[in-house]
């Protein structure tokens, strides 16, 4: 599927993620207010209703009248538990709130993160469009030299066969270097006789994709650069044939 359909339709669903986030969000602050005054509501109620029934014991003992405070301590009583259970309610409805506004939360960055890898391929695959269609001027040819002031075939061959031998030395030994370099990688930093280990920080690396976003963010085109031609010599055919091996 094409990269930009790709992020247009992860983009939009991370806007209605975040949308039903902040519907979520609000709803639990809505429902965290109504159940913390619930609360505070059943605590008041029940702190009156202990005092009710004290009263009422207290003039059970006394031998006053009951009647009246009877019916008060009832009242608050059943005030307290219909209070009591009115907050109850609302602190369940608080937690299912919550717990749906970190589910939202949960889902907003899991669409967020593939909305960025989304994006990032987007804008690499805009900025190498646009950087093709403006490119820079190439690296300066090899000077080749005239028809006319050509060496004679035997010299040309000479230096061919020269660079040849010295090119099949290079290549042998970069391979044995590369061999030993390997097998001294494996030795911690330190000094070993006369031999000295250490390690130093790599050097940096531009990060191109973020130069092309900065380039299109001013409404620029991304400087691209053509590379040079491969420079290639083969002289095999100049090489001595290989001795053949003695018969028995």
């Amino acid at each position: 599927m094409n990269v930009t359909k790709v992020a247009a339709r992860t983009m939009a669903a991370l806007v209605e993620a975040e949308t039903a986030l902040t519907a979520a969000r609000r709803e639990e602050a809505r429902t965290a207010g109504i159940a913390t005054r619930a609360a505070a509501r059943a605590k008041a109620a029940r702190t009156e209703a202990a005092s009710a029934r004290r009263e009422l014991a207290k003039v059970e003992r006394t031998g006053g009248k009951v009647g009246p405070v009877a019916r008060k301590a009832h009242n608050r009583i059943v005030k307290a538990d219909a209070l009591t259970a009115t907050a109850r309610d609302a602190k369940a409805t608080a937690t299912a709130a919550r717990r749906a506004a970190r589910s939202a939360a949960r889902r907003a960055d899991r669409i967020a993160l593939r909305a960025a890898a989304a994006a990032t391929r987007t804008v690499a695959k805009i900025a190498a469009r646009m950087g093709e269609t403006s490119l820079t001027s190439t690296p300066a040819e090899d000077r080749t030299l005239p028809a006319d002031q050509l060496p004679a075939v035997e010299e040309i061959e000479t230096h061919g066969a020269r660079y040849d031998d010295l090119d099949q030395q290079v290549k042998e030994l970069s391979k044995i270097a590369d061999a030993e370099k390997s097998w001294l990688r494996q030795l911690p930093v330190g000094i070993y006789g006369g031999v000295v280990i250490t390690r130093t920080p790599g050097r940096s690396i531009l990060d191109g994709d973020q130069v092309a976003l900065d380039y299109i963010a001013q409404g620029l085109v991304p400087p691209r650069k053509a590379s040079r031609k491969t420079f290639k010599v083969d002289a095999t055919a100049l090489r001595a044939p290989a001795a053949l091996p003695a018969a028995a």
